[in-house]
């Protein structure tokens, strides 16, 4: 396992994906470790790599040509057709089971790549299995699978891998810190600092400080260019909990994502808090991440024992009074498994939705085919629609400005880098990051980019064109699945270049916002007409409550 001789001794970084220029999905990242051998005196390389994620729009990469986009491993994975790395990945670590996390995991296992051992939370752990026995996936293909929890050093060669909790919208979520003896990277994965939940654990803001500063902090800038910080499930609950008790007789419709069970548990707990029942009814997806809390040891139901929480697919959805409890669903994207949005165009007379119910939905965007749009056209007249520009329902997974703050005030780094972003939210978060005395790299790491690590400081010293495989699976007549996939180069997804490709024009006219940019301008704006609505006296308390592990008060 020896490394180039072009190799220095240090700790070295390269993003793979979720560093692009105008999106933050794929997110994939590198870390390895170039040291002497006390034996032979060679150098050696090891190398892990953290998350393997998906880009979650395909049809924007190469104009659709692939139903699969993944990043391209071939230079730490021996990928079938591709030669054979110098030096391969010892290990994959996950901070969380998001699809933009974890699904390339999928991909490379239906190109024939035999992956490392892999090390995650509990929950992700199972959220994985059960993907992998969804997509029909044999288990002699399956990498080793370990579970790990916060406190937890695993050791990789001379790599030393400690896991963090982290708050985002699931539970099993970690931020890594990665060193090799010599230097440390903390490595944030998507977090805010949200130290309370009604599920697992929060941010434990005391373990930060035990790590006694880092080199280099990489760290989510989806959101960090928003001021304050990203709203609290404690605020969120709170929130829920007064519109539940201000509609003690209405039928009260709640639509999430069908993945954020963070917020699922809120919503169930302000249910609770209210007295009222909870029937879940989000299809599918909603269901297969609720049995993935279940196979982890989360039970919604023991959290709640005053109430019942009932699936509409179970025998006693029907004993559950509508008038009086709140149905939990999804569909907020407009999608069409929803059978909230099947019942709103009049395709599941199954779904029980009264003539005058209140629907709250955290969302803002008022495009045709999400929510907003759909409830306007194809809701009843007497149906009330709450959203996150009336109350204060909307909470981002992502640290905002002043999260980033307070977890790099506890991580103590010395350099700042931004990951999981477009090229603006870079420069917004390199702007914010001087503005509080860090440093920062002298250009935004994109894909591709491999930066080192040293107690002399933190640069990027080798830029690369990253590569990509695209992935086509085509049903065959006996029923099995052949895959076909390529490797790509980047087309412009991950750096501006002078002639952008074609996949970037609708990007870069001049009279059309960053999409995500304009996402957040939305949420922002709606944050600010929502402070009214802010308790802070009863918040505070109930955050304080939350800290130490006691009830909340009503």
């Amino acid at each position: 396992m020896s490394a180039n001789q072009a190799e220095q001794k240090g700790l070295f970084w390269t993003p793979k994906g979720g560093n692009n220029a105008d999106t933050i999905w794929a997110s994939c990242h590198v870390f390895s470790s170039v040291a002497e051998n006390k034996e032979t005196g060679q150098l050696e390389k090891t190398s892990i790599i953290v998350d393997m994620g998906q880009n979650e729009m395909p049809h924007e990469f190469l104009n659709g040509a692939f139903q699969k986009v993944v990043p391209a491993l071939d230079d730490c994975l021996s990928v079938p057709g591709e030669k054979k790395p110098e030096n391969e990945a010892q290990a994959i670590f996950l901070t969380h089971s998001h699809s933009d996390h974890i699904a390339g995991i999928f991909e490379y296992l239906h190109m024939g790549v035999k992956l490392p051992e892999i090390y995650a939370s509990e929950y992700t752990i199972k959220s994985l299995q059960k993907e992998l026995l969804d997509k029909g996936i044999k288990r002699d293909q399956w990498p080793e699978m370990k579970t790990v929890e916060a406190g937890d050093k695993i050791t990789i060669n001379d790599m030393t891998v400690e896991p963090f909790t982290a708050s985002h919208s699931i539970p099993g979520c970690f931020s890594f810190k990665i060193s090799n003896g010599d230097t440390s990277i903390f490595h944030s994965g998507d977090t805010k600092a949200d130290e309370t939940s009604f599920l697992g654990k929060g941010v434990d803001m005391s373990s930060y400080d035990k790590i006694g500063g880092v080199e280099l902090m990489t760290f989510d800038a989806t959101a960090t260019h928003m001021k304050g910080h990203a709203t609290y499930e404690a605020e969120i609950f709170e929130s829920y909990r007064q519109l539940f008790e201000e509609n003690p007789d209405r039928q009260v419709i709640a639509v999430l994502p069908a993945a954020h069970m963070e917020r699922l548990a809120s919503v169930i707990s302000a249910a609770a808090a209210a007295g009222k029942d909870v029937l879940i009814n989000g299809g599918a997806s909603m269901d297969s991440n609720i049995l993935a809390l279940h196979l982890a040891g989360y039970d919604l139901q023991k959290k709640c024992p005053n109430v019942r929480v009932v699936s509409a697919n179970g025998d006693k959805a029907a004993t559950i009074d509508p008038d009086k409890s709140v149905t939990i669903t999804t569909g907020i994207y407009g999608g069409g498994n929803s059978p909230f949005v099947q019942k709103l165009k009049g395709e599941n007379n199954d779904f029980v939705m009264r003539d005058n119910a209140v629907v709250i939905t955290p969302s803002i965007g008022q495009g045709p085919e999400q929510i907003n749009g759909l409830l306007e056209e194809y809701a009843p007249a007497g149906v009330t629609v709450i959203t996150a520009a009336d109350r204060e329902i909307y909470g981002s997974g992502h640290a905002q400005a002043d999260d980033f703050v307070k977890i790099a005030e506890h991580v103590h780094p010395v350099t700042v880098a931004p990951i999981h972003c477009s090229a603006k939210m870079a420069e917004s978060f390199n702007v914010l990051a001087k503005q509080n005395g860090y440093e920062t790299l002298e250009k935004r790491p994109h894909n591709g980019c491999t930066i080192s690590v040293t107690k002399d400081g933190c640069r990027i010293v080798s830029v690369r064109e990253p590569a990509w495989f695209g992935l086509n699976h085509e049903k065959q007549n006996d029923g099995s699945i052949r895959t076909s996939f390529s490797k790509e180069p980047d087309h412009g997804y991950s750096k501006e270049y002078d002639k952008p490709s074609s996949v970037h024009e609708s990007f870069l006219k001049a009279d059309q916002k960053d999409k995500n940019t304009a996402l957040q301008e939305r949420q922002e704006k709606a944050q600010k007409e929502i402070k009214a609505f802010h308790q802070k006296k009863a918040l505070n308390k109930n955050i304080a409550l939350l800290k130490q592990g006691k009830m909340y008060d009503r």
